[in-house]
């Protein structure tokens, strides 16, 4: 029992160093059930476990045993870019970063669209193979209106790479004892103590060539981080009411998306009068049709316009112009009836003339009779 103990021990001794070796933020957690295993009495063994097994990683040849690493020959360095962008759409540049991405032996990571207060934004994350990121930058600047920041960071991973190696190495030939010792034990309890330590040993090996792997990947193509501001201004408005009366008041309610708040506004009501309020109260003191126009400029110059033709009709009214102008035409219409009633009066005369004469003759010889 003690032997197996002391077997043990020393192979596990053995990969402390390289356990406990550097490691970075982005690595997986080791183990830390720690590396001490219970005594098992052996039984029967006809080898001296006095002299433990001797763990030693094989010289390097360009491989490291295993078919999922290879030998950092190369200067590895990790590149990375973040921009920050005007442009015009942004849905349409989402697509076109996408295309730019695959023309460049890339891929896209994420995408996103969404709208706040009116504008509208996006990000999309690429990877782009290692060769091509300064050609993928400059295609990106093309892109914008306007490159509101850019940055760009490189980080040289050789060194950490060629010590994963060595530890994978390590770890390799340590598995490889350990399953010398299983074959060799014979009580279960043997064979548990050194089936725990292999499952740790084994556990390091796959935390290992994912780290290594991470890194083929994240030096073999550079990543860039777009985020998109609309810059076009898209505006629509819309009136309290399309038909009013002379004198009532009528609101215009604009809609503005895209662009950069603040925003500033120019109204033309179609009737000499202007206004800068975003939400204007006006009214009309005539009658007719009038074409309402708005344009919007943003905190960045963008401008945009909206023409609607004929868009407001204006009826009469109970102001005090429309009242005068009522009587008059009531007056008017007055003047015009009695006219008409003098005419047929004078072209019907000689008909009513000889028979008022009859009447008033008749009305006079009864009131002379009276008299009598």
């Amino acid at each position: 029992m003690k032997k197996i103990v002391i077997v043990l021990a020393l192979v596990a001794l053995l990969i402390v160093p390289v356990a406990c070796g550097p490691r970075t933020s982005e690595s997986p957690p080791a183990d830390q059930s720690g590396l001490s295993v219970p005594g098992v009495a052996p039984g029967g063994e006809k080898w001296d476990y006095l002299t433990p097994p001797m763990v030693t990683a094989p010289p390097s040849n360009g491989s490291s045993g295993s078919s999922d690493t290879s030998t950092a020959t190369d200067q590895m360095i990790v590149r990375t870019a973040n921009m920050s962008l005007v442009v015009e759409d942004v849905a349409g540049s989402i697509d076109r970063i996408s295309n730019l991405a695959k023309a460049n032996d890339g891929y896209v990571v994420t995408s996103g669209v969404w709208r706040n207060n009116e504008q509208i934004y996006g990000n999309i994350s690429i990877r782009v193979a290692v060769g091509k990121f300064d050609a993928a930058i400059s295609a990106l600047r093309g892109l914008a209106t306007k490159v509101v920041s850019e940055t760009t960071s490189s980080k040289d991973v050789t060194e950490e790479y060629v010590d994963l190696e060595a530890k994978l190495r390590t770890l390799e030939a340590t598995e490889t004892q350990l399953l010398a010792l299983m074959q060799k034990a014979e009580k279960i309890e043997d064979i548990l103590a050194i089936q725990r330590e292999l499952t740790r040993v084994q556990s390091e090996i796959e935390q290992t060539k994912g780290r290594m792997q991470y890194l083929e990947r994240t030096s073999s193509s550079s990543l860039i981080e777009i985020s998109l501001q609309e810059s076009k201004l898209a505006i629509k408005f819309t009136a309290s009411s399309n038909t009013i009366k002379t004198g009532e008041n009528i609101r215009f309610t604009p809609e503005v998306s895209g662009g950069f708040t603040p925003y500033s506004y120019a109204w033309d009501f179609g009737d000499g009068i202007t206004s800068t309020d975003q939400s204007p109260v006006h009214s009309y003191q005539s009658r007719g049709n009038y074409t309402v126009t708005l344009k919007v400029t943003d905190d960045q110059g963008n401008t945009s316009d909206l023409v609607r033709d004929n868009y407001i009709t204006v009826i009469g009214g109970w102001s005090p112009g429309s009242i005068a102008n009522g009587a008059w035409h009531a007056l008017g219409s007055f003047g015009r009836g009695l006219v008409n009633v003098i005419i047929v009066l004078g072209i019907w005369s000689f008909l009513w003339l000889p028979v008022g004469a009859i009447v008033w003759w008749l009305i006079w010889r009864r009131k002379k009779k009276a008299a009598r």
